[in-house]
């Protein structure tokens, strides 16, 4: 995948895409697949905004079953059996331990039943679904439970995933099916046909080199996310409303409590959940949930938030975290569809499609999450396509074909003994250690191969960077080659697996990477340092180092 402005020029395309996230990515991919010309465009990175800010997860969100939202739980559920097969690498089962505790707001009769209505809503068979357990064999589980109150637990299924890399293989899908994508290209300003009812180009800027391009499409799709609403400001005659609600999700990064388990609980007091997953050998906490009214771009945890999680965990740790074990924070920002007179976390997290009044060919996606991509690409596909009433070529392309079509690295086959029988060939083919191979087959699925490649010619590529034993400079150079990444904060954040984890620990390898695209992409001296200036602020820490104090409500 190569970034080739020339390529959007003198083309009419079938559909042209604003948003280079999860929604936009997998209505690329839909649209390829079913025969559509495509065009991609993002303001910045792929999967820059929300689709690397969320909680890493695949799931069918069992908290919305108490707010009877059986249509998207069931939904959610059925794409999570869909993805494990299209891309294993990166849609792994997860088990949850959801501890009870006297005062929860939740009891164990509740719990047993509202998680026999989730596993028949989607499970991945009869190991996959939940079980009760007794307190002590909760603590056999998680021996850093608080054992005091503890009535019960349950054990369900998720699956975890690394959400930026999901979001750039549907992308490189489409390309595979001829779409032509741009990261760092904006849209500036929409030209309509004189009666204003059809969009016919799109001024768009090229973010690198400020020069300007003409973008024409027979259909448009506003897929930016938080900034939806930007997008349709740029349409002729806009009228001004809102169509989506943004609310901020903060996340911190901690030492590691269980290696194998992800942990659910009840915030109290309150009606809100937190999560906790094993993230890379460390763990991931989240989330907030708060409205969010200023510019998207500028979303950062707060010090409020870091404290309102910890203190969340405490209360369910024998031993409580303090503020100093916080290794980094990151936080994102949900788009969601409007509902008047709800609280943030009643807001549906379903995906909606907006008209604009006397607009025929454009629609925006408002609202949805990762686990629902790829139906929302596949649903919205269907509606371009009655409207643009499609060549016979792109009719006879089936609308199931998404479900079944592998992602880049998905050929893996059964994930464990493919990964078992890479490892072998990458010591004997590359003479590459266990570690640094495990981790890029994980990451890579089938591709990993190619990742590698390059180190055939060039044996410094085997180089593992600064500070990280398992990360090797050739995957620096396939990201620049191959996956469009134009800066350190690209690969780092976003091509190389680690996502935020590599922004809070890996500052160290910046230099080395920034070196990498210097010579790839002929950087000056000050291209360099900025890149590795931009990458170091991109994890912000906490500026307290006070003790959270474990919240022990009267139980």
């Amino acid at each position: 995948m190569q970034r080739d402005l020339s390529a959007f020029s003198g083309q009419l395309f079938d559909l042209a895409i604003i948003g280079g996230g999860i929604n936009g990515a997998a209505t690329a991919r839909e649209a390829g697949l079913r025969g559509l010309k495509v065009a991609l465009v993002d303001a910045g990175d792929f999967a820059r905004g929300t689709s690397s800010r969320s909680s890493k997860l695949i799931h069918g969100g069992l908290r919305y079953l108490e707010q009877f939202d059986f249509k998207l739980v069931h939904e959610s559920r059925a794409e999570r059996r869909t993805l494990l097969a299209l891309a294993p690498h990166l849609a792994r089962p997860l088990p949850f331990v959801l501890p009870i505790y006297r005062g929860d707001p939740y009891y164990p009769l509740k719990i047993r039943a509202g998680l026999a209505i989730y596993d028949m809503l989607g499970n991945l068979g009869t190991a996959d679904r939940h079980r009760m357990l007794k307190p002590a064999e909760a603590l056999r589980l998680i021996p850093a439970l608080e054992p005091q109150h503890l009535r019960a637990a349950a054990v369900y299924n998720d699956s975890e995933t690394d959400d930026a890399r999901l979001t750039l293989e549907m992308i490189l899908a489409a390309v595979e099916r001829g779409a032509v994508v741009a990261n760092y290209a904006e849209a500036l300003a929409f030209q309509a046909m004189p009666d204003g009812q059809d969009i016919v180009t799109a001024e768009v800027e090229d973010r690198l080199s400020g020069q300007r391009f003409e973008l024409r499409a027979r259909y448009w799709v506003n897929a930016a996310g938080p900034w939806v609403d930007h997008v349709r400001a740029l349409l002729p005659g806009f009228d001004g409303s809102k169509t989506i609600r943004l609310t901020k999700g903060t996340h911190i990064i901690l030492p590691a409590l269980s290696p194998d388990h992800a942990i659910f609980a009840a915030i109290r007091p309150g009606e809100r959940i937190f999560l906790m997953l094993p993230w890379h050998g460390y763990a991931l906490l989240g989330t907030t949930d708060t409205d969010y009214d200023g510019d998207p771009g500028s979303a950062q945890p707060d010090q409020q938030d870091i404290e309102y999680l910890l203190a969340a965990l405490n209360r369910i740790l024998r031993q409580p975290l303090l503020v100093s074990d916080v290794l980094g924070c990151f936080a994102g920002l949900r788009a969601l569809a409007i509902e008047p007179g709800r609280r943030p976390s009643e807001n549906t997290r379903e995906y909606r499609f907006h008209e604009e009044p006397g607009i025929r060919n454009l629609t925006s996606i408002c609202g949805g999450k990762l686990t629902t991509a790829r139906a929302l690409g596949e649903n919205l596909v269907n509606r371009i396509l009655t409207h643009l009433r499609a060549a016979p070529s792109a009719a006879q392309a089936p609308a199931q074909l998404s479900r079944t079509t592998l992602l880049p690295g998905g050929n893996t086959g059964p994930l464990e003994d493919f990964v078992r029988g890479a490892l072998e060939a990458a010591e004997k083919k590359f003479g590459i250690p266990a570690l640094i191979a495990e981790r890029i087959i994980r990451t890579y699925g089938s591709r990993w191969g190619d990742v590698l490649e390059p180190i055939r010619k060039d044996a410094e590529l085997a180089q593992s960077l600064p500070g990280t034993p398992a990360l090797l400079a050739a995957e620096v150079v396939f990201a620049i080659r191959h996956e469009m990444a134009i800066d350190v904060s690209d690969f780092l954040l976003r091509r190389s697996g680690l996502n935020w984890l590599a922004a809070c620990l890996l500052q160290e390898a910046a230099p080395q990477v920034a070196d990498i695209f210097a010579r790839e992409l002929g950087w000056s001296a000050e291209r360099r340092e900025a890149s590795v200036a931009a990458f170091t602020a991109s994890c912000p820490r906490p500026q307290s180092k006070i003790r959270i104090e474990e919240v022990k409500d009267e139980m």
